[in-house]
């Protein structure tokens, strides 16, 4: 009966170095497959628009739909606006004259005030089925020192993601997470707590410093 050979030191670090290979190429197609999975970081393309004349005039959307875009923007802003104790609290984050006391909205804002709705922001096709946005002007103190005193601040969803467009084009893009996240009731809102700490959604679709209280 013969002697068994001893091991191959060779032959084992080849299979070692196989198996090591598999098991990385393994872990790699199941991180990219949850990013696949992970709906909320894909981006959307989005419209954002001043006024429902601006919607139709660009006619990317037919005007039957910038007329129902914009009054659903409406009906949620009245629902659901973030609203402050103070108008110097309102206009530090919105802007001078970018709010309104609450009772000239509506009832239920008695003696709070709530910032203008500047915009409102759709899905670029009915594919997407996004729900409208109101947006509001975004003004913190420290973007006014940054830009010389002038309100570059792009606007702010109701949750407190920023939004902005690029060289004041309607088209731009957003994180999902951003474009299905909606508010249906009103919050009142200290200064800092909302579009102080979070995401800006910039036309790139980077993301840092400010949203979400």
């Amino acid at each position: 009966m013969s002697e068994a050979l001893p091991p191959d030191p060779a032959r084992r670090a080849k299979r070692s170095a196989t198996i090591s290979l598999v098991l990385v190429a393994g872990a790699g197609a199941a991180a990219f497959g949850l990013a696949r999975l992970d709906s909320s970081q894909r981006d959307e393309d989005v419209l954002v628009y001043g006024s429902l004349g601006a919607c139709i005039a660009e006619r990317i959307r037919s005007a039957e739909a910038c007329t129902q875009a914009e009054a659903a923007a409406r009906a949620a802003y009245l629902a659901s606006a973030p609203r402050y104790e103070t108008l110097a609290d309102c206009e530090r984050h919105h802007g001078p004259g970018g709010c309104v006391p609450g009772a000239a909205v509506t009832p239920a804002a008695q003696d709070r005030y709530l910032p203008v709705m500047a915009a409102f922001m759709m899905g670029r096709t009915d594919e997407q089925d996004l729900p409208v946005q109101p947006l509001y002007a975004h003004a913190p103190a420290e973007e006014r020192h940054a830009h010389g005193g002038g309100y570059a601040g792009g606007y702010c969803t109701g949750a407190g993601a920023r939004v902005f467009s690029a060289g004041g084009t309607s088209r731009t893009h957003v994180p999902a997470s951003v474009a299905r996240t909606t508010t249906s009731t009103p919050r009142t809102i200290a200064y800092g707590g909302f579009g102080g700490t979070g995401r800006t959604v910039a036309a790139s679709g980077s993301g840092h410093g400010s949203g979400g209280g």
